[in-house]
């Protein structure tokens, strides 16, 4: 039961708090309310700024975002919508004191994202996080390497080497010439551009070949995925394949989702004919994985998650 009507969680004003106090009363995962607000342009880097201002972010476009197309009720939006627009002071509806922040003003006095470009490279890898593709830093180091790789990990982790990554961003700028791989505790690491996790494998979108879900979520058409099982989700791509359904007719997919989620068996007794070939190329282990690596999608590279070619 959510508390609808109390205080805010917390009187410090940050990207969560906002978050986290609307989607108690948006009934709404913080995620999800992250999701929605993304459609809008509206993302933590500037999102405070954004959401405070309402010629930049106006009540008519979270209106459409939230009740329109999530399903969110007009009262409820009116209620979440003070703690998504925070204080009314300027200068704290702009304070952000997550991590990122309070290292930067401690380290170099630098408050919010004003001067975050002024900072050399190096000095931001020992706090850069790959896996928050939305934060200042991440987002500062992609406009300055772009979609060079730069960032070297331990072996067998996601955990940025940032001593080895710091000493080859040096080089760089010394002249020295680029490298696919460095070394990193006696192993030779292939490097990647910022933003890009190594091996990291997310879930395919069932209808959109080659698209990922994020969150369980289409970022095709928004589809959620989440209740649905993954044998049901290779039916689904079986079903699309075969020209079934249309993915992007609004209504099919909505009667189609709510079948989806029974399950497989609920699937077989109206597509029989699909049922035969999901039968098929289960016993030959040949079945659409529907994953794909997160690095791949971000550089561009053209997927086949099927591993070899099906014929039927």
């Amino acid at each position: 039961m959510h508390n609808i009507g109390t205080n805010p969680s917390s009187t410090i004003d940050s990207w969560e708090t906002r978050i986290k106090d609307a989607s108690a009363i948006l009934n709404k995962t913080p995620e999800e309310v992250t999701e929605i607000l993304s459609t809008l342009g509206v993302e933590e880097l500037n999102g405070l700024e954004m959401l405070s201002d309402e010629d930049v972010t106006p009540f008519g476009d979270l209106r459409r975002a939230f009740c329109e197309e999530s399903d969110v009720k007009i009262a409820q939006l009116r209620l979440a919508i003070k703690y998504l627009r925070g204080p009314k002071d300027a200068d704290k509806a702009s304070e952000t004191l997550d991590p990122e922040t309070v290292y930067l003003q401690h380290e170099y006095g630098i408050k919010g994202s004003r001067k975050l470009s002024d900072l050399d490279p190096t000095e931001l890898i020992p706090i850069y996080n790959p896996a928050k593709s939305s934060s200042r830093v991440t987002k500062t180091l992609k406009r300055h390497f772009g979609d060079q790789a730069v960032i070297a990990f331990r072996p067998g982790s996601q955990d940025v080497a940032v001593e080895e990554t710091i000493n080859y961003i040096t080089d760089l700028e010394q002249g020295y010439a680029e490298e696919e791989a460095i070394e990193v505790d006696g192993q030779l690491q292939r490097l990647h551009p910022v933003g890009v996790i190594p091996n990291e494998m997310v879930d395919e979108d069932p209808f959109f070949e080659g698209q990922p879900l994020k969150r369980g979520r289409s970022t095709v058409n928004r589809i959620n995925w989440t209740n649905v099982s993954q044998d049901a989700r290779q039916f689904s791509r079986l079903i699309v394949e075969r020209d079934e359904i249309d993915p992007n007719d609004k209504l099919a997919v909505r009667n189609f989702m709510e079948i989806t989620e029974k399950g497989v068996e609920a699937l077989r007794k109206i597509y029989s004919e699909v049922d035969l070939v999901y039968r098929e190329l289960k016993e030959e282990n040949n079945l659409p994985s529907l994953k794909l690596k997160l690095n791949e999608i971000q550089s561009g590279k053209t997927q086949n998650p099927f591993g070899v070619p099906r014929k039927y």
